[in-house]
């Protein structure tokens, strides 16, 4: 139980690292709970997608209901962001993880990844987790993508990886570590 307990926070911990990137270090990898090493406010024109996302795959429309507002008030507390180098575009894209009750569970959380462009913000992943990290890999000019998802208390972790294709993230293969 001890040795499970270590995995974890072994685990999450090296999420949290800020890994060195090019000449303009950013944190690339961030835990479902923990606060982000430079967060920013949510531009208007993320906020204003994240509101008009209509994904099963992130409880947004299920939250507001169940709080009684409309989706387009969601407020900007509910999400933490931080501006990450997903291109070799400076500073082209956000990654945004929930911050309500209802996004996430015991050590989970919804996480979105937003690409910037001159027309805008376009949500390119959705995922939940325990963690997600930016890799250094790319696919396609983008960085790779890894989610971290801890279960049965620490006696799996799965390592799912993400590669960016036609405009959006996929999953391009995982590897689960069992540990009992």
């Amino acid at each position: 139980m001890v040795r499970r307990a270590l995995l974890v926070i072994v685990a999450l911990g090296l999420l949290a690292v800020p890994a060195v990137a090019e000449h303009n270090p950013r944190q690339r990898g961030f835990g479902a709970e923990g606060d982000f090493q430079k967060p920013i406010t949510i531009p208007p024109g993320a906020l204003r997608l994240l509101r008009m996302s209509k994904s099963t795959d992130d409880l947004l429309q299920e939250c507001a209901e169940q709080v009684g507002i409309s989706a387009a008030e969601i407020p900007a507390s509910w999400f933490v962001a931080s501006e990450i180098r997903l291109s070799k575009k400076s500073l082209s894209g956000l990654v945004v993880r929930g911050e309500h009750e209802c996004l996430g569970g015991a050590h989970i959380a919804q996480f979105w990844v937003l690409a910037k462009s001159t027309a805008g913000y376009k949500i390119i992943f959705r995922g939940r987790g325990d963690g997600l990290s930016v890799l250094r890999a790319r696919t396609n000019g983008y960085r790779d993508l890894q989610l971290v998802i801890v279960t049965q208390a620490a006696a799996n972790i799965d390592y799912v990886r993400f590669r960016y294709s036609k405009g959006k993230y996929h999953v391009s293969g995982h590897h689960m570590e069992h540990n009992q």
